[in-house]
């Protein structure tokens, strides 16, 4: 299948979730292509230097909500922390006329003292080449969410909302990471939709009748369930762990889930080599006549 794990992480990157996580907001690919292509990056941190305890208590009040909320956790902390840059706003509310029109996810000072506004965001799309009622290929788990519909809100709405009310802001962002979920019967897109970088991550996706590829493309392998907020980073645990499903128990898992649900699962397969069980694939499962519901 598609997706390509992380590079083997060290020791103590192994240990800790938080810091996966961390390590993949800042280094994963950007979903999205940026217009300002010459813009130079930060050195990527030495996570070995982290103070683990610290991010984790940092990000406690975040984990505790959805994925956004968490992912925006792990960036404000490298912002903050990291880089250790001067915070002007954010949640910033922006009124007209005594009414709420919209928020600033942030905005900062960077390194080079340019006052920056950044939209944050982190997003999972399944590619599906048939017509939809969605009108997109690339649709959410929730199926009122596309690709093409987030970057009109991001670009048409968020990030003009600064160019009127902080007009010292000189520039804008937005910070989108995540992944694309490919199924292996589909061929690639011809073309992909406006803004969509060519070099994001991807995953693989299956309908509930197909879960039996799995194995039959990986050997045995043993499987995740994927819970928000824990959909960022790799998964990487000990074999002991208790939430490690095999396959009998991951098909009675969906087949309980498709009884009465629509929304896909998010899963891990795992290769388990001693003590450790690493990801190879993370994968979507789908019901039957998903988007077309």
């Amino acid at each position: 299948m598609n997706h390509q794990p992380e590079n083997q992480p060290s020791q103590n990157v192994l240990q800790s979730q938080a810091l996966r996580d961390l390590k993949w907001a800042i280094t994963s690919p950007s979903l999205i292509t940026q217009a300002s292509e010459d813009e130079i990056l930060p050195e990527v941190p030495d996570f070995q230097a982290i103070d683990v305890p610290h991010l984790e208590n940092y990000l406690a009040p975040y984990s505790r909500f959805r994925i956004g909320t968490y992912f925006e956790g792990l960036v404000l902390y490298w912002l903050e922390h990291i880089r250790r840059l001067k915070i002007i706003a954010r949640h910033q509310q922006i009124f007209e006329a005594n009414q709420t029109i919209g928020e600033i996810d942030i905005l900062f000072e960077d390194e080079a003292g340019v006052v920056n506004h950044w939209e944050i965001a982190v997003k999972f799309y399944l590619y599906d080449p048939g017509d939809n009622a969605t009108g997109s290929h690339f649709v959410g788990p929730n199926v009122k969410d596309t690709f093409e519909k987030k970057m009109r809100r991001l670009f048409d709405f968020q990030l003009p909302l600064s160019k009127t009310h902080f007009p010292e802001v000189n520039r804008r962002q937005a910070f989108v990471k995540g992944m694309i979920f490919y199924h292996t019967d589909h061929n690639s897109p011809k073309q992909l939709p406006e803004k969509l970088s060519p070099t994001h991550e991807r995953g693989s996706w299956l309908h509930l009748s197909e879960l039996s590829r799995l194995n039959a493309q990986h050997g045995e392998l043993w499987f995740l369930i994927r819970e928000k907020p824990d959909w960022l980073s790799a998964s990487l645990c000990s074999k002991s762990d208790d939430r490690l499903l095999n396959f009998n128990e991951l098909q009675q898992h969906m087949e309980s889930h498709f009884q009465h649900k629509q929304r896909p699962i998010l899963i891990s397969a795992l290769n388990c080599q001693e003590s450790k069980c690493s990801e190879v694939d993370r994968v979507f499962i789908a019901s039957e006549s998903w988007p077309q519901i």
